[in-house]
């Protein structure tokens, strides 16, 4: 029986998935090259509003986003079949600033939440900016950031935006991750609307987004912050921050709810209206993305001798949770299970080793 699509096309959206990853995951990729070129005025000037408080980590973390932000338009464009521009990246560039910078100013220099509420209000209101005066240097970047993206994004596409205003909401009671009685309940449901409406967000500057993709973007959203969270795990623990992981009791277990999002959004994917092109090539992607976050839990797993223990990982070397994934073992690993991908196979990979349950 011939496999669909074949080792041939699976070789070659592997080698032009590795490629970009390569550029997105290396600082001086070309991703990297792109939005410090893009912003380079936006930057310097961020730079200059810097009274001593704010860390270099926080410039990093800023292009990270950014590149983040590029990287996931152009795979959402690839699902859609939609073309996408010079004009769309400078788009997710400065939206991406946004998201790193609310991200900062909530957990990381944790603003008091009445400025926080009304960075809230003038970012997506449809007057622009209306109140307060930006007094510490964080919020003048922030708001720095902000009018560069009022200014970017057409003016049609805020309507959609707004509707997705919801995210910063969350983002500001993210910091219940932080309370020791949340529920897992709760830290799901603040888990998917982070990452579902920041893919909602990454589209609607771009183009409209049909009613029907809507929710598969949103469920693509939650996946891809699972995921992030998965390979998180050491510094979540040590900020003390609950995600999904922290409600498992072993390796496996985190496999296997990550797994059962993997399937709920390539079952969604397969439904939804687009192009067949974009389709595959989108769950080929996800699908490699899913492998190589769950060849880095086994490594994590080997690292803590197979013991999902958090007080005992908030005391390990950072060392310990540093995968390289371009080493001969990793490469060799990865790549035999991502080309042996099937588009009608509903689980794609053999499950790697946890352990003893």
């Amino acid at each position: 029986m011939r496999r669909y699509p074949g080792y041939a096309a699976n070789l070659k959206m592997f080698i032009k998935l590795s490629g970009r990853m390569l550029q997105a995951n290396n600082t001086w990729g070309s991703y990297h090259r792109f939005v410090r070129n893009l912003a380079k005025d936006t930057i310097r000037r961020s730079h200059h509003l810097n009274d001593g408080t704010i860390p270099e980590r926080v410039y990093k973390k800023i292009q990270w986003y950014m590149v983040e932000m590029v990287f996931t338009g152009e795979l959402v464009a690839s699902l859609t079949g939609y073309s996408i521009n010079r004009k769309d990246k400078e788009n997710l560039v400065f939206l991406g600033a946004i998201m790193a910078l609310f991200d900062v100013v909530t957990d990381d220099v944790r603003l008091e939440k009445n400025i926080v509420n009304r960075l809230f209000k003038n970012t997506f209101s449809a007057e622009g900016r209306t109140t307060g005066v930006p007094e510490t240097s964080i919020e003048k970047i922030y708001y720095l950031y902000l009018d560069r993206l009022n200014n970017t994004v057409r003016k049609e596409y805020w309507l959609e935006i707004e509707e997705y205003i919801r995210i910063i909401r969350f983002q500001i009671n993210s910091d219940r991750q932080m309370e020791e009685n949340i529920t897992e309940e709760d830290v799901i449901s603040i888990t998917m609307a982070k990452g579902g409406v920041s893919v909602l967000l990454c589209s609607a500057v771009m183009f409209q987004i049909p009613d029907p993709m809507r929710e598969t973007l949103y469920q693509l959203g939650g996946f891809i912050q699972m995921m992030n969270d998965c390979q998180d795990i050491y510094k979540d623990t040590v900020e003390g921050i609950k995600t999904f992981v922290h409600f498992r009791k072993n390796f496996r277990a985190i496999f296997d709810r990550l797994d059962e999002q993997h399937s709920i959004v390539c079952q969604a994917l397969k439904s939804v209206p687009c192009s067949s092109r974009g389709r595959l090539e989108t769950i080929f992607n996800i699908n490699a993305m899913f492998v190589v976050i769950t060849y880095k839990l086994r490594r994590y797993a080997e690292a803590c001798n197979h013991i999902l223990d958090f007080k005992s990982i908030s005391r390990m070397d950072p060392k310990d949770f540093r995968v390289a994934l371009y080493s001969p073992g990793a490469i060799f690993t990865c790549f035999s299970k991502i080309i042996r991908f099937e588009y009608n196979c509903r689980r794609q990979i053999p499950t790697f080793d946890f352990g003893p349950l």
